[in-house]
């Protein structure tokens, strides 16, 4: 089966750096909304190596900057959709970069849920733990393993002054 972003970022790159993709978006929020996504397909974020997400935010800031010099905007909104109860529409990992104007109309604000003071520690406790097992990060793409080189003894010949040198260190008693 083939993934319609897939395909979408081969069809009409706006961007492309053979690692990362941006396309406008088919169904804009707003004028100007893009889609970023790996060109490597990822269903969702925690599949995503380290060094490619930190690609993808690398891009998404710079094509963030070009909206608000090239079309205007006064503000964006960087939003990620992960997994289907986000409501995450293709199975590929993307970023949508979202311009804003004052008073555009848009409402991508929800309402913050009231929480007791012991759900609350629990939920912090649950995350305290598991964010115990988070290891290091890859900063850049792993590069091949290089085959170990032969030992190749070299051949030394020496120059007539060394040779001279050398003769004159065997006459020293």
């Amino acid at each position: 089966m083939s993934c319609k972003l897939c395909d979408l970022l081969k069809e009409a790159p706006l961007y492309d750096d053979g690692e990362v993709t941006a396309v406008v978006s088919e169904t804009p929020a707003a004028p100007g909304h893009l889609i970023v996504a790996p060109k490597t397909h990822h269903v969702i974020l925690e599949q995503v190596p380290d060094w490619v997400m930190g690609k993808l935010f690398t891009v998404a800031n710079k094509l963030s900057i070009a909206l608000f010099e090239g079309l205007g905007a006064q503000g964006t909104n960087l939003l990620i959709q992960n997994g289907a109860a986000a409501g995450q529409g293709a199975p590929h990992v993307s970023v949508n970069i979202v311009p804003r104007q004052e008073n555009d109309g848009l409402n991508l604000l929800w309402q913050p849920r009231q929480l007791s003071e012991e759900e609350m520690s629990t939920v912090e406790l649950k995350l305290k733990q598991e964010i115990k097992s988070i290891g290091s990060f890859d900063k850049e793409k792993p590069k091949p393993k290089e085959e170990p080189k032969p030992d190749v003894k070299k051949e030394y010949k020496l120059s007539e002054e060394e040779n001279y040198l050398i003769k004159s260190l065997r006459r020293i008693p």
